[in-house]
């Protein structure tokens, strides 16, 4: 059959057609399959183009997020290295606070140190102080008594020492006392201990294993080789030392105990002579022993205020009027009853309460005149103060101030000093008394004629008033040439502008020769005894103004 087609003659018709069919589907296929190819194309375009719109956004906002990123990094890397920055410089301030802090710390140990140690120590000797050193004992005690061992406390005075001191002047005492320390110190052995009291007074506490033999045989060693020549300021100074000796536990189990009664062996060895020393013994003369007991009452009086005041009127020599008062002091012990100077005050200054005692004495003048000045009475007192009280570097400042406190003026108050001050002038007491002079205090020489002080003396000191003393006035008699010393010395102390007073008159004769010579002021027995407070306003030239006295 497909022969027979072949072989037809509408073969080539119907192939022709076939063809045309063929082509035209093949054209329609082609066209399709490029509208297919197209549509796909426009398809893959549109999702290549949306493909490559979401790759360039998500780039971009990958880039953006990159760079946000970095930015945050670098932002934080910035911060971070300011906070590294600010915590090294707080680092570095901290730093620089604790070497601050380290060598504050140091620095106040350092003054912690000295002022301990000049807390503990006496300033003069190197030694250590009274506080320091029963500290010591005290500890010492409690160590001797456990080892079953023996302690001695040694009480030493200087003899001779305020004669010294007196006629050659502080700084020379100074240096004795500088140089008996020294002398104790090197004699020292290990665990003993020495100490200054005040004054020319050293306390040794010995220790160690020793027997009393060896206790005694190291005293008088130490008696020798402070019995000897100082050489001292381009003078040369012989002295010796008063030693007692108290013994633990014979002689007391407590460190104030024993020092009470080695004291009150230094005493008994002092009457005995110079360069001696004493065990303590309770069979010393009653003497020392009441001795003692004052000096160790002191504490007691001037808290307890057993002192008072007694007054002697000074007389003015041209009218015979009472120009003005002297305070003396006086103690009303509650055991010996009233007691005069001469009892206590050596005892104060050799016990350091001088000072106390001089500010105790200062005290009680100021407020009777401020009760004098409260009742219309304007007078005139004098007090005594003695070379250490003037050594204080507040001295002035402190007595100007009180006297203002209380609405004293100046010109009522006097002070009396002793040639002690006179021959220191390289002390600051010459600056207070200079001081209170322009202030308008009147500055009296105390006992002139008794020491070594002379008229070279007087011409540069700041004094308004010149005391003759008691011992030149005793011989007067009524003859105007009796005695030329006492003329001259009045002659030439009025031509220096000071007021004269004599001390000591008991007679009218005495009297009479004072007013000769040109003495302006006299006191003494012969107008009056020194009057407690209830005798002054009994002393009827006290209740009026000025009042003349009989001669």
């Amino acid at each position: 059959m497909i022969r027979r087609f072949l072989s037809s003659p509408k073969f080539p018709q119907v192939l022709l057609l076939w063809i045309c069919i063929a082509t035209q589907a093949f054209i329609w296929g082609q066209h399709w399959h490029n509208e297919q190819t197209s549509r796909r194309e426009a398809v893959v375009s549109q999702q290549f183009d949306e493909i490559l719109d979401a790759q360039q956004h998500r780039f971009s906002r990958q880039r953006w997020m990159n760079l946000g990123m970095t930015l945050a990094i670098l932002g934080a890397m910035v911060w971070m290295m300011r906070l590294l920055h600010k915590r090294h410089e707080a680092f570095c301030v901290l730093e620089q606070a604790y070497r601050n802090n380290q060598e504050r710390i140091s620095r106040l140990e350092d003054e912690h140190r000295r002022s301990s140690h000049a807390a503990a120590t006496d300033h003069l000797s190197g030694l250590h102080n009274r506080r320091q050193f029963m500290d010591i004992c005290a500890e010492t005690l409690a160590r001797q008594r456990s080892l079953r061992r023996l302690m001695a406390i040694l009480f030493i005075d200087m003899d001779r020492f305020k004669s010294i001191n007196d006629s050659l002047g502080h700084k020379v005492g100074d240096l004795l006392l500088q140089a008996v320390a020294g002398r104790i110190s090197r004699a020292l052995e290990p665990g003993d201990q020495a100490a200054r009291f005040g004054g020319d007074e050293f306390v040794v506490l010995l220790a160690g294993d020793r027997s009393e033999e060896q206790i005694d045989s190291w005293v008088r060693d130490l008696v020798n080789k402070l019995t000897a020549v100082y050489a001292l300021d381009e003078h040369e100074v012989n002295t010796s030392p008063s030693i007692g000796v108290s013994i633990c536990p014979r002689d007391g189990q407590e460190v104030d105990g024993l020092i009470r009664c080695a004291d009150a062996a230094m005493y008994s060895a002092k009457q005995s002579g110079r360069g001696q020393y004493r065990f303590f013994d309770p069979s010393l003369n009653l003497t020392d022993i009441n001795e003692f007991s004052l000096e160790q009452s002191l504490v007691a009086a001037l808290s307890e205020r057993q002192f008072i005041l007694h007054y002697q009127p000074q007389i003015q020599l041209d009218s015979m009027q009472v120009t003005g008062y002297e305070a003396l002091v006086r103690w009303e012990h509650p055991q010996f009853g009233l007691l005069y100077p001469d009892r206590f005050i050596s005892l104060a200054e050799r016990s350091g309460f001088i000072v106390a005692l001089g500010w105790e004495v200062i005290r009680l003048a100021l407020e009777e005149l401020k009760g004098w000045r409260a009742q219309g009475r304007s007078s005139r007192l004098a007090v005594n103060v003695s070379a250490i009280q003037l050594r204080q570097a507040d001295f002035s400042e402190r007595l100007l101030s009180e006297l203002a406190q209380r609405g004293v003026e100046a010109w009522q108050f006097e002070l009396e000093i002793t040639e002690t001050v006179v021959l220191d002038d390289e002390g600051m007491a010459v600056e207070h008394l200079e001081r209170l002079r322009v202030a308008g205090l009147n500055i009296s020489l105390d006992d002139f004629g008794k020491g070594y002080a002379g008229f070279a003396h007087l011409h540069s000191m700041p004094l308004s008033t010149l005391k003759i003393d008691r011992a030149l006035i005793a011989p007067l008699s009524n003859s105007y040439d009796d005695n030329p010393i006492v003329s001259s010395t009045i002659t030439l102390a009025k031509r220096l502008g000071l007021t004269v007073v004599a001390e000591g008159v008991e007679t009218r004769d005495q009297l009479v020769y004072l007013k000769l010579a040109g003495c302006d002021i006299a006191q003494g027995y012969h107008f009056s005894r020194p009057m407690s407070a209830e005798q002054l306003y009994q002393y009827e030239p006290f209740t009026r103004t000025a009042e003349p006295v009989c001669d």
